[in-house]
């Protein structure tokens, strides 16, 4: 009878044990779906964001392309106001190719009177440094622009 007894408590707790196993087995399953199912939801995520990247760098190309169209008609524009004015006059065209000259004459004059009324070293150091630059700039700038005019 004791034997009975023992057989029956021990394939009880063999049961129990089983049954707790079981779901001990149960939890690691569900644990390893959900993680599954996060990593999934993580590349969607991460789908969707890439997709919107991809979406935003269109949609600013699409801008920059539409920005150049207008560009280009203004310039367009532009060019035909300055050619619907008519043929001007010799005196009013030579006045128009002297503003350069003269503009950049005045500033080096300015530039001279500036730096020989001042004794300040530093500061005619920095307008030695200027007119380098501008004087540099301006003369590439006018060859520079004469240069890619077409020769007609």
């Amino acid at each position: 009878m004791f034997e009975m007894l023992t057989t029956v408590l021990t394939g009880g707790a063999t049961g129990i044990l089983g049954t707790v196993i079981g779901k001990g087995f149960s939890f690691i399953d569900n644990w390893q779906k959900e993680k599954a199912n996060d990593k999934e939801h993580t590349r969607t995520i991460e789908l969707y964001k890439v997709q919107a990247e991809l979406k935003l760098e269109e949609k600013e190309k699409e801008m920059e392309a539409q920005m150049q169209v207008a560009e280009i008609g203004l310039r367009s524009a532009s060019y035909g106001h300055d050619q619907s004015v008519g043929k001007s006059s010799k005196w009013a065209v030579n006045v128009l190719r002297m503003v350069r000259p003269a503009i950049t004459g005045g500033l080096i004059i300015l530039v001279g009177v500036i730096y020989f009324a001042t004794d300040d070293l530093a500061q005619q150091e920095t307008i030695i440094q200027s007119v380098i630059y501008m004087a540099s700039s301006a003369t590439l700038w006018w060859f520079g622009d004469r240069a890619l005019r077409s020769k007609s």
